[in-house]
């Protein structure tokens, strides 16, 4: 777990609150909000990249130029429900859209999955925002 986790964690639960939304758990690990009868956990996955040079610029070598090799982690959107069998499944209400909304504001790639993983989307953050997420 990055150390930046439980810091966005935290923001989205304090957002999803000042919204009117549900917040049924929140640890350094997920928060959990309310989706009728289909809780939607949302949690953090530390990015990975391969190779470690991007663009050219090594950040051992000149960590000065540009963000170097900055990449923010993911933030997955889970649903509880056992039907999902695709994203409209998982974006079931408005209250999923709204929490799509609230995470797609952090620059942050988002991946959206059904209870069991059979599903899974990635929706890639702003390109030029890619140094802003967490």
């Amino acid at each position: 777990m990055s150390k930046s986790s439980p810091a966005i964690l935290h923001k989205l639960a304090r957002n999803a609150k000042m919204l009117g939304l549900t917040v049924v758990s929140e640890t350094s690990q997920a928060v959990v909000i309310s989706n009728a009868s289909n809780n939607l956990t949302i949690s953090y996955v530390d990015a990975s990249m391969t190779p470690s040079v991007v663009g050219g610029v090594d950040d051992t070598v000149s960590p000065f130029l540009g963000i170097g090799t900055a990449n923010p982690g993911k933030i997955k959107i889970k649903s509880s429900s056992t039907a999902n069998d695709n994203m409209t499944d998982i974006l079931d209400s408005a209250v999923a859209a709204q929490v799509l909304q609230m995470c797609s504001a952090l620059a942050n790639n988002i991946i959206l999955e059904n209870s069991d993983a059979s599903f899974s989307a990635e929706l890639r953050g702003h390109s030029d925002l890619i140094g802003m997420g967490q």
